[in-house]
């Protein structure tokens, strides 16, 4: 009832017959109407016939100008009334147009025409059919019924229809709020293989080197030390095999949550590891003192990994570019927090030669910062005052992971 009215390049043939079928309906019910209305022995000329047609031939038109139909209609029915034609009912030529009004949102414009065709038709059915006020309006009573539940009709179908646009808009949203949401997961993934990567090799290496540096300078005078330092290459390399092959195992598998749950069931290091940690830097020529404040408690694994991360990282960077000669680690255990520390005695930043990349330069300081942040801790990397290189990370251990002291 509510179509496009006019035909256009995308209308099919179908919709352009519908419209041409309804406009004819309408036309000779209104016809009809004439016709039964008239006076026995008087007949309706053409011209009333004509509003019928004219009054029809506008509905193709409602789905551009819905007011403009309505309106038009209106002032045609009345001009039909004011000329003398037999008296009709505004049903009839008013339904498309209140209807096709109100499911465009037109909802006043529609009461106030249904209110206005029934104020003249009560003014024309009193005054040409010489009938009582109030006899008059409960003959219209019924009409008036017609007109105000078509209007009804049509607001209802409005609004049906604004609420299924705001079910699809809401639904887009959703698969791209989904969408988004796999995407950040998928770049977590990704830095976090990143920086476990990062950490693995870098430090790896780093030891080898040292290692590798140890061999070839006492090849020939100490056979004994040169073995040990390429056991320590050897076993070096075993560890990073080992983690390497962990985050591999993560990679190839295809699905996020797949990928995810892979990487809780993979074996981590943590705080556990940490004396081997600090054997791997004493063979490095560093003298490491390792101190712990407050009662040791189980942290949750996320903080227990970043902890290690942050340490072996922070070692590292003191054995390629600190040229220190010692290197104190702390670990903090606070009620809150975790709080670990390594400070070394090495030249610090200030005076680093231009060719040399320092921390801030790299990666390292910023993957340190990242793996803070991303269990809710924050850290401090920067020159000491009395010289030297320090690293400070406060990690929370969260209120519902409970402690295990």
């Amino acid at each position: 009832m509510d179509g496009v009215g006019v035909a256009g390049p995308g209308r099919s043939v179908f919709g352009v017959l519908a419209e041409c079928g309804l406009a004819a309906v309408v036309a000779l019910a209104i016809g009809m109407r004439i016709f039964v209305s008239a006076e026995p022995g008087a007949p309706p000329g053409a011209p009333a016939y004509l509003f019928a047609v004219l009054i029809a031939a506008l509905l193709p038109l409602r789905g551009r100008t819905p007011l403009g139909v309505l309106l038009a209609s209106i002032i045609l029915l009345v001009i039909y009334h004011a000329v003398g034609n037999p008296g009709i009912s505004p049903v009839i030529p008013l339904a498309v147009p209140l209807y096709a009004a109100a499911v465009a949102g037109h909802l006043r414009w529609a009461v106030s025409a249904a209110i206005l065709a029934m104020t003249t038709a009560e003014l024309f059915t009193v005054f040409q059919d010489h009938l009582g006020v109030t006899v008059s309006a409960i003959q219209l009573l019924p009409q008036a019924a017609l007109l105000g539940s078509l209007v009804l009709l049509g607001e209802t179908i409005r609004g049906r229809r604004a609420l299924a646009r705001e079910a699809d808009s809401a639904a887009r949203y959703a698969v791209l709020d989904r969408e988004r949401e796999a995407d950040r997961r998928v770049t977590e993934e990704r830095l976090r293989i990143a920086r476990e990567l990062h950490d693995v090799l870098a430090h790896t290496l780093a030891g080898a080197a040292i290692q590798a540096s140890v061999a070839a300078d006492t090849l020939t005078d100490d056979p004994a030390t040169t073995l040990q330092a390429v056991e320590a290459v050897r076993a070096s390399c075993r560890e990073a095999r080992a983690e390497l092959a962990a985050t591999v195992g993560v990679l190839r598998a295809a699905p996020l949550a797949d990928r995810r749950r892979t990487a809780d069931r993979a074996p981590m290091p943590g705080l556990a590891q940490l004396d081997s940690l600090i054997e791997t830097a004493r063979r490095a020529g560093l003298q490491v003192d390792l101190t712990r404040q407050g009662e040791p408690y189980l942290l949750p694994p996320a903080v227990d990994l970043t902890a290690y991360r942050i340490l072996q990282e922070s070692l590292t960077n003191v054995v390629q570019h600190a040229a220190a000669r010692a290197v104190s680690v702390d670990l903090a255990y606070r009620p809150a927090e975790i709080v670990v520390s390594v400070l070394d005695d090495g030249r610090g930043t200030n005076v680093r030669r231009p060719h040399q990349s320092t921390p801030e330069g790299g990666f390292g300081i910023l993957g340190m910062r990242e793996r803070a942040a991303a269990v809710g801790g924050q850290l401090f990397a920067g020159d000491r005052s009395g010289g030297g290189f320090q690293v400070v990370a406060a990690l929370p251990i969260g209120m519902d992971t409970g402690t295990g002291r």
